[in-house]
């Protein structure tokens, strides 16, 4: 593969940007992700009572062990649904044959009923899964939301009824409804004869959150539970938790060999014995998890597929031998997307994500930064795989896989975080290469596209002595010139209505000290100005 944006001019992608305006660097992140087709996967990952944070190693690698044994069926029923989601030649088929709607509206909102007639083409039986439901005019998608299909036995037929409320961001008109099952394909889906009005509705309440690198720097339990108050306290919706990147894998996973066995625990911190590296336990995030329930705010994980699998192939080869990664990798840190057991591994990873996070709606792909040789179809094909893969799962995914040329090949149900439209790259050749191929923040909004606003020049912090001063030309600066409408940095460009959410993007890796009270009271007048901002 070619190589990536940091590798080409020293830019990088969601985690990595020069924020110029303010002349501080955000070198490059990944998050990173593989997994053992072979192996018996998700080791405590799931646990109907995880082991305590205080437990002695020994206890708590037990506790690891018993969740692992006794939550292998609930592991291998999502790995099956993977399978019967992901498009193959083998897997059981099934075919939406006919689609009918209507709408009511009222002041408020529009709400659309549908009844969906399934059947089952295969020869086999197919489980249970999920349909998709999209408002579909012109170029425009609008994700309505998911129906339930149930185990339907080799030329079963069935019909499924919902009602669902159309997204305020969807312009008032006439919409057919378009119904998909399995990997999104502009070609798979069945649409609505007839078509549905729908009415102007109320703009909905931002969604606004923070993200935390926790990979590169770790952050003691405690310290992530002060943010979710800080959230909490000021109307914010979301903790955004990236896990993985090239340097580190910040969370326990069995697919990937970073288990409790593995690791040495000093003053409650579990450092892997393989990367020399901190990790969050799977106790410790579910306590995170928990505590941040309680308080109203939403986790959502985030693991990278394809790119930046540095640290992650590092112990799947302490685990199973260079060779062994070779198969799945296409150069030092990507997967090779064009092999089977590459998307396998995906699959098993992200079930894996699901049962450590049983309680997110929502899961983050990344998807950013791909090499030359995957065409812009190709990354819309694996991010569209990944998304079924994650069945009722809300997906998330960075911009800078997306050119414009495949938007109309994008999942509708994917919510892209835009962070930048050229990767901030110093170069000029490069800058205008991707700004010629790229879709704009305008293209995907104008497809319909769900966005959430992280803008890497008023919404990044790479911070490294906490600089008071620095913090606060921030704040001033987003506060006179950022709006949820923003999208390309500095540049004064708009959107013609303001995108759903944005998050403040809080990177690790040039941190002169550990994440502590300090770097949470230098973060925080930014977290609270682009809330306040976000909900003008």
């Amino acid at each position: 593969m070619g190589l990536r944006e940091d590798e080409r001019d020293g830019s990088a992608g969601p985690a990595g940007s020069w924020v110029r305006r303010r002349l501080r660097r955000a070198v490059a992140v990944g998050l990173v992700t593989a997994v053992w087709v072979g192996a018996v996967v998700v080791a405590g990952a799931a646990s109907a009572s995880p082991a305590s944070a205080t437990e002695t190693p020994r206890a708590t690698v037990a506790a690891s062990s018993a969740r692992a044994a006794a939550t292998a069926g609930t592991v291998a029923a999502s790995s099956a649904r993977a399978a019967a989601t992901a498009g193959t030649s083998t897997a059981p088929r099934l075919t939406v044959t006919k689609v009918t709607a209507h709408s009511t509206s009222t002041s408020t909102r529009t709400r659309v009923t549908t009844a969906l007639t399934l059947k089952n083409t295969s020869s086999a039986r197919k489980p249970a899964l999920d349909a998709w439901l999209y408002l579909a005019a012109g170029s425009g998608k609008y994700t309505l939301g998911r129906v339930a299909v149930r185990s339907l036995a080799p030329g079963a037929s069935t019909t499924v009824r919902s009602t669902r409320t159309a997204p305020s961001r969807a312009p008032a008109g006439r919409y057919s409804v378009l119904a998909c099952t399995g990997a999104y394909t502009a070609t798979g889906c069945r649409s609505s004869v007839a078509t549905v009005p729908t009415a102007r509705a109320p703009r909905a309440r931002p969604e606004t959150g923070l993200m935390l690198d926790v990979a590169r720097a770790y952050y003691p339990v405690p310290l992530i539970e002060q943010y979710v108050d800080l959230l909490a306290d000021h109307g914010g919706r979301f903790l955004h938790l990236h896990l993985t990147d090239d340097q580190n894998v910040g969370i326990e996973s069995d697919v990937l060999g970073q288990t409790l066995a593995d690791a040495d625990l000093h003053d409650g911190v579990w450092t892997s014995r393989v990367t020399g590296r901190p990790f969050l336990s799977i106790a410790q995030a579910r306590t995170v998890a928990d505590y941040a329930s309680k308080h109203g705010i939403a986790i959502v994980p985030e693991v990278d597929t394809p790119g930046h699998m540095a640290a992650a192939f590092a112990l799947l080869e302490a685990r199973h031998g260079a060779q062994w990664v070779d198969r799945i990798r296409a150069g030092e840190s990507e997967l090779d997307t064009t092999a089977p057991a590459a998307a396998a591994l995906a699959a098993r990873l992200y079930a894996e994500v699901e049962q450590t996070f049983p309680s997110s709606k929502a899961v983050h792909i990344g998807g950013d930064e791909w090499g030359e040789d995957v065409t812009a179809n190709g990354r819309v094909a694996w991010m569209n795989a990944v998304a079924a893969d994650l069945g009722d799962r809300e997906v998330w995914a960075w911009n800078d896989g997306i050119d414009r040329a495949a938007i109309a090949r994008l999942d509708p149900r994917i919510r892209v975080t835009y962070w930048s439209f050229d990767g901030d790259t110093e170069n000029p050749a490069e800058r205008r290469e991707r700004r010629q191929r790229r879709a704009k923040a305008s293209d995907l909004y104008t497809a319909g596209t769900d966005l959430l606003n992280y803008d890497s020049y008023y919404l990044y912090e790479v911070p490294t002595d906490l600089d008071e001063a620095d913090s606060a030309y921030t704040v001033a600066d987003l506060r006179a010139n950022w709006s949820l409408r923003s999208w390309d940095g500095d540049s004064g460009a708009r959107l013609a209505g303001p995108m759903s959410g944005a998050a403040v993007a809080v990177w690790g890796e040039d941190l002169a000290a550990p994440p502590s009270g300090a770097l949470l009271r230098w973060t925080a007048p930014h977290v609270i100005a682009m809330i306040e901002t976000a909900n003008r």
